[in-house]
């Protein structure tokens, strides 16, 4: 497994949409600034440091939106290096086994969304800095709000791996992520039903504008409902992925 995942890596090396993608992560950041310090008198009443008041902007634009989709990109940039030249009949001629070529996909993708949020919460300090922002940087309760969302992804990216081995189109996964994505501003908004949709679970920590996880699942109920809900996920796309007919 760890072979596996170290060759997936080594495939991504000269993908140019991995730093592109990082690069376009900087736009909800400076667009939550420039909202937060526009209205800022807004905020005024808000009983918690400056630091958490912009998070509820730049979290409200990157969260329900810009994660969900650069993750669902990332899946698919992982299938599209094994269709562009039919390796992965090629890969599929040795003797690695399918169960672990797809777990070694699903773990490079969420390892790529955990330094994705990584890079967003040290731009977040940088541009925050820049843009003025005083008192102390709430560095655990930021980590808090990056792993939780990463956590909330985790059953996107079981699904998105699915979906980018069931097409070998580049732009389909993408596509049917787009929509869902969208789909999640109004799903995301009915209790209950959000923490059915995958393309919204990483909104309810990350969103501080619309209040956040606190008092309204408890963190270890939620973290341990994503990680069930991946792994079912995962366990049914392995089953379809072992008996699939590479053409």
């Amino acid at each position: 497994m760890h072979g596996l995942v170290k060759c997936e890596l080594l495939k991504l090396k000269r993908q140019k949409v991995i730093p592109i993608s990082i690069i376009i992560t900087l736009i909800p950041i400076i667009l939550g600034l420039f909202n937060f310090k526009a209205n800022y008198a807004v905020f005024k009443d808000v009983n918690t440091g400056d630091w958490l008041k912009a998070w509820s902007q730049v979290g409200m634009f990157y969260a329900p939106v810009m994660l969900p989709i650069i993750a669902s990109v990332y899946c698919a940039i992982i299938f599209r290096v094994e269709y562009a030249n039919g390796n992965l009949k090629i890969i599929l001629s040795t003797p690695v086994s399918r169960k672990s070529l797809y777990k070694s996909k699903v773990i490079i993708s969420a390892l790529m969304v955990l330094f994705l949020q990584a890079v967003f919460g040290i731009s977040y300090f940088i541009f925050g800095k820049l843009f003025g922002i005083t008192g102390s940087f709430p560095i655990s309760k930021i980590l808090e709000l990056l792993i939780l969302g990463w956590v909330g992804i985790l059953p996107l990216i079981a699904i998105q791996i699915h979906l980018s081995l069931k097409y070998e189109d580049f732009t389909k996964p993408i596509m049917i992520a787009s929509i869902c994505t969208l789909g999640g501003f109004f799903i995301g908004a009915i209790s209950g039903i959000r923490y059915l949709w995958p393309w919204a679970l990483q909104k309810i920590p990350m969103d501080l504008s619309s209040g956040g996880i606190e008092g309204v699942i408890p963190k270890a109920i939620y973290i341990l409902y994503c990680l069930i809900f991946a792994g079912v996920i995962v366990t049914i796309g392995i089953k379809k992925f072992e008996n699939m007919e590479i053409k």
